[in-house]
Formats: structure tokens, sequence, C-alpha cells
């Protein structure tokens, strides 16, 4: 439940632009662009047939070689925005805020809902 909350708060969004951007203007995204371009580069050259093929499926197979590596995932990994404390805090205190409104949706049902304690763990129900 979390996870779409963390999503639909537009912390989700937010976070990915801001490692989006420091991607792009760190140093790293030279050598991510030059792995991207061999990888590229050696499958057509791999596949003669490739440049008689449409824009859109050149671009399909390439896109699936590129995948078949983990180029991205390492980039990822490699986030020294991942790593700081203070990026880690804000996902802890966007965390905290949705679990603490979540608390109050439980001890504040808005009009017309009602509590459902058929199960263990309550939940708000409409009705």
């Amino acid at each position: 439940r979390l996870c779409p909350r963390f999503k639909k708060s537009g912390e989700f969004d937010r976070l990915r632009r801001e490692l989006l951007a420091q991607f792009q203007r760190s140093e790293r995204i030279v050598s991510f662009r030059s792995r991207v371009d061999d990888i590229a580069r050696q499958r057509l050259a791999s596949d003669a047939k490739l440049v008689d093929m449409p824009h859109d499926a050149i671009y399909r197979e390439l896109v699936g070689e590129i995948d078949r590596y983990p180029i991205v995932e390492r980039a990822v990994a490699e986030a020294p925005l991942l790593s700081d404390t203070s990026f880690a805090a804000a996902i802890h205190t966007s965390v905290q805020r949705i679990l603490d409104e979540s608390k109050v949706v439980k001890t504040n049902p808005e009009p017309g809902t009602f509590l459902d304690f058929s199960s263990s763990s309550f939940f708000l129900a409409s009705g």
C-alpha cells in the first residue's frame, strides 16, 4: 500500500527527476553514452539487414540489444545521490508523512465511510 501512495504523492516522480538531472550533469554520462554507442554500433555491424529496416524497427532492435546489458542498472547503482544521507533523509521524511496521513484517515474517516474490523488489520471501506 505504501508504494502506490508514495507514487501518488508525486515524490516518486520528483526523486526520479532529481536522480536523472544529477546523472545528466555528472561526468558519468560520458561513459554511459559511449557504452550505449558501442553496443549500438556493434549490433549494426553484426547485422547488415538492420540498415534496410524501418526506423522504428531499428530502434526496437537497438533498444532490445542495449537492454541485454546491465548498463542502466549499473549507472543507477553507482549514483552518488543514492548514498547521500540528505537524500535518504528526504525519502524517509516523505514516507513518514505518507504514513502519518494514513493514520489521520483511519482515525478521522470521511463521512460515508466506515471501519471494517473483519480482519486483523482494519481498513477503510466505502459504504
